[in-house]
């Protein structure tokens, strides 16, 4: 027995180490131990006595509430979690994401439990120096082109869809059309809505949409179908039906703006040359701040290229993925669609999808760079700082107990945040700035 509850804990490394295959298995005992924990856990949840309950009365109770499915399900996943922890502690893996873990049959009463768990370890990455960075000195000028860039984004923004010199849907019009879609039998809400204003134009919308709206007339209804290839390995397509009827053709105007324009749109200003002096005092206000953001930006990518190792691809996509979801989720709190978004910027979604690749690599790079430097300048984050940093969370994570904190894994991500951040200070402070 390897451990007390454990009967099996055998790890493997794959992929050249950039992976560990772990194979755990727990006796019967603990299984009993940590189900009765689980059980009695969704009790309080749910509202129930458990202490008035015995194990089989409180089980059939739960799986009445919320149904036997359900409630396996969330026992299998309470096990899981719990025994990969305990069971990468025992091993002293350093992870850095999630574990992935399957087991083949669900936690049972009276019986052992087996499963195994994929493990990303942290890379052995070091720099090929640790000393300061050198750098050049931004020089942030506010030039009349920045300032026509400012007046082309407000005219952009002011944009207006005007009704087009002809009534057929061409490639590249603007169509205002009601859209029912479904795609492979489901609602396709992101391409669907009442009146909506569609551009007709491959990567905004699918070709086959394209192809068959291009020619419509105004009060036209059609109702057609295509298929999409999926994106994976073996060929799979998607299919889309797709119902619409025509209202307007329009185009979309963006206005020159003179002293007129400005006069009647933006009157506080008086005319292009008072528009224009606010906005050379608006950047000249920003610049500070600019050079500062940009000093940052130098000094990570510089010691970003000193970084030497591999780093697993699970770290980029989880980073990739990671971002992806954080800045869908921001565009969404805009109200806008991801095609709405990428109109407004002038890109594609598969561009779109790549810039934010791109950016996710570069950051995770430049972290674990700033890891790197931390650990070979022995900079190390303190009681009091983790602490502190705990007192900011949320009031559900800064109530938990320290022993409960760390068990979850919350005080090694403070901690890592806190050396980052104190790598970067001493970057800031140490670093050679070339005129």
């Amino acid at each position: 027995m390897v451990q007390a509850g454990f009967t099996k804990l055998a790890a493997e490394e794959k992929d050249g180490g950039q992976r560990i295959e772990v194979a755990i298995e727990v006796e019967a005992s603990r299984v009993d131990e940590l189900l009765d924990e689980f059980y009695r856990l969704m009790a309080r949840v749910r509202g129930i006595d458990a202490m008035a309950k015995d194990r089989t009365s409180l089980a059939s109770g739960l799986e009445e509430a919320l149904g036997a499915e359900e409630v396996q399900a969330a026992s299998r996943d309470f096990l899981l979690n719990r025994l990969t922890t305990e069971a990468v502690r025992e091993l002293g893996i350093d992870t850095v994401l999630a574990p992935g873990v399957h087991a083949d049959e669900p936690p049972a009463f009276g019986c052992p439990f087996s499963f195994a768990a994929n493990l990303t370890p942290r890379p052995e990455l070091s720099l090929l120096d640790a000393g300061p960075v050198r750098i050049q000195r931004p020089v942030v000028a506010v030039e009349e082109s920045d300032i026509d860039a400012q007046i082309a984004y407000s005219a952009q923004q002011c944009a207006e869809f005007q009704r087009a010199d002809h009534e057929d849907v061409r490639k590249g019009d603007f169509a205002l059309m009601d859209v029912d879609m479904l795609k492979n039998d489901e609602p396709c809400k992101s391409l669907s809505g009442l009146r909506r204003r569609v551009e007709i134009s491959e990567g905004l919308v699918p070709r086959g949409f394209v192809d068959n709206v291009c020619g419509m007339a105004v009060g036209e209804e059609r109702a057609f179908a295509f298929d999409v290839a999926d994106g994976s390995a073996d060929g799979g397509r998607d299919r889309y039906e797709a119902s619409v009827r025509l209202y307007e053709v329009q185009q979309r105007v963006v206005p020159v703006v003179d002293d007129e324009w400005v006069e009647r749109v933006l009157p506080q200003f008086g005319d292009l040359g008072g528009f224009r002096s606010h906005i050379r005092a608006d950047l000249e206000q920003q610049r500070g701040k600019v050079e500062r953001q940009e000093l940052v930006l130098r000094v990570r990518s510089a010691l970003e290229k000193r970084l030497v190792g591999t780093i697993p691809d699970e770290m980029y996509q989880e980073a990739k993925d990671s971002l992806m979801a954080s800045t869908l989720d921001s565009i969404d709190a805009k109200g806008m669609t991801l095609e709405e978004y990428c109109d407004e910027h002038g890109t594609t979604k598969d561009a779109f999808a790549m810039h934010v690749f791109m950016q996710a690599a570069e950051t995770l790079r430049q972290n674990l760079a700033l890891d790197a430097l931390a650990r070979e300048r022995g900079i190390e984050e303190t009681d009091d700082e983790i602490a502190a940093a705990k007192a900011e969370l949320p009031q559900a994570l800064a109530k938990l107990s320290d022993e409960e904190f760390e068990r979850r894994g919350f005080r090694a991500s403070l901690g890592e945040s806190i050396r980052r951040k104190k790598a970067l200070s001493w970057l800031m402070e140490t670093m050679i700035v070339e005129n």
